[in-house]
């Protein structure tokens, strides 16, 4: 058995009384019910089980996608891992609190720890391990020894993770679809938000209808309104994909456009917006609009976190003097912003790890040709970094 999920199944959470609610609330300048409702519609109000343990639920359809390619079809052989969300992916696994959440988890985790961790969600909030980052962890690992310890810990995680991903203002309004959308993924919109919403109604006796009025698009929205919103994006020059889903990308675009525009950036597709987006010209026809002289100089003088980053590897890959530089260079490749969106790199980074492993397994025979050969395909890498960065920029799309 691995060892954190062995100390895990040890219990030992400390529940708090509602004044950790009452005090999130406060904070976050909303109704106590509307956060209850949200907990208790996620782990049904548990943050530990009867022995003490964290509720969890695994996921075998992102244990997939967190598991490197390699150990995939082992995964699916042992029926931890597939490929698609089904509601047969929790077939045997019980209610909240069973051991066989345990045992599915304990097996994700032997076969491979941070995948395994990433996979699963924790505590009363329900806060899926891959958002380790978003709520303040350095890893998963001590993210979740951190939800194990108490509902406390819980709580300011899931108010962290809330701030990040920007829900504060759709948790005051009781913007149920928002709040699922963002909560729970674009599958079951429209069941965790009634879910939600009858947990208010028990909660405190009355409506929790949303803030935002009728035919209004918004986080949690789908269906041809949003398609063709999202076409009219596109052909403003804002890089969104037209699938009727109105999720955090959708969003972020939406904000780009009210900014450009001088209207409120609360990512809500209003009256205001709707006139605006009718009345807009695409941001290549304004005047001025053209960036077909645009350089990477600009790019950085902008403050392009990419650009940035690119630099950085440049910096490294050149003037890689030990093999510490060269690991190092390595290991930052894959935090550069907006990386999976520049096309055609990943590819090439896959490449150059790939090509240069078995150069660090010669390094005993020739250091020096190992160093110069990391540091020669890592400046490469960054130099093509930055011209797929200037040529998704030349096209307006919004990549930092």
């Amino acid at each position: 058995m691995a060892d954190i999920i062995s100390k895990l199944r040890q219990g030992g959470g400390k529940p708090s009384d509602d004044s950790v609610i009452r005090l999130a609330a406060a904070r976050m300048q909303c109704e106590e019910a509307v956060l209850q409702a949200i907990i208790e519609v996620e782990s049904k109000g548990r943050p530990f089980d009867d022995k003490g343990r964290l509720i969890i639920l695994p996921e075998k359809h992102v244990f997939w996608r967190e598991l490197p390619k390699n150990l995939r079809a082992t995964a699916k052989r042992l029926g931890l891992a597939v490929q698609k969300w089904t509601r047969k992916n929790y077939k045997g696994l019980g209610g909240s609190g069973s051991d066989a959440r345990w045992d599915r988890l304990e097996a994700m985790v032997d076969l491979d720890e941070t995948a395994g961790l990433r996979a699963a969600s924790y505590g009363g909030p329900q806060i899926m391990g891959f958002n380790a980052k978003l709520c303040g962890f350095a890893s998963v690992q001590s993210f979740v020894l951190d939800l194990a310890e108490s509902e406390a810990n819980q709580a300011e995680a899931f108010l962290t993770y809330l701030e990040k991903v920007g829900l504060l203002q759709a948790i005051r309004s009781k913007d149920w679809r928002a709040i699922a959308r963002r909560y729970n993924g674009p599958g079951q919109v429209t069941r965790y938000a009634e879910l939600m919403a009858q947990a208010y109604v028990r909660i405190t006796g009355r409506g929790g209808r949303a803030d935002v009025g009728k035919g209004y698009l918004r986080l949690g929205s789908e269906g041809y309104q949003v398609k063709a919103l999202q076409e009219r994006l596109v052909a403003l020059g804002y890089h969104v994909k037209p699938d009727g889903d109105f999720g955090p990308a959708t969003r972020r675009q939406v904000v780009s456009f009210q900014a450009d525009n001088g209207l409120e950036p609360d990512g809500v597709v209003g009256l205001k917006t709707g006139e605006m987006l009718e009345r807009a010209v695409p941001i290549n026809a304004q005047p001025g609009g053209t960036r077909d002289n645009l350089t990477v100089k600009d790019l950085r003088k902008s403050g392009s976190q990419t650009i940035k980053q690119a630099d950085r590897l440049t910096k490294l890959g050149v003037g890689a003097l030990s093999i510490g530089a060269g690991a190092e260079a390595l290991e930052v490749i894959g935090s550069v912003p907006g990386l999976e969106t520049l096309k055609g790199l990943s590819d090439t980074i896959q490449q150059v790890t790939a090509l240069s492993e078995p150069i660090l397994q010669l390094i005993a025979e020739n250091k020096w040709l190992a160093v110069v050969a990391i540091g020669v395909a890592v400046a490469m890498l960054a130099r093509k970094i930055k011209l797929r960065r200037l040529h998704d920029a030349k096209e307006w799309r919004h990549v930092g």
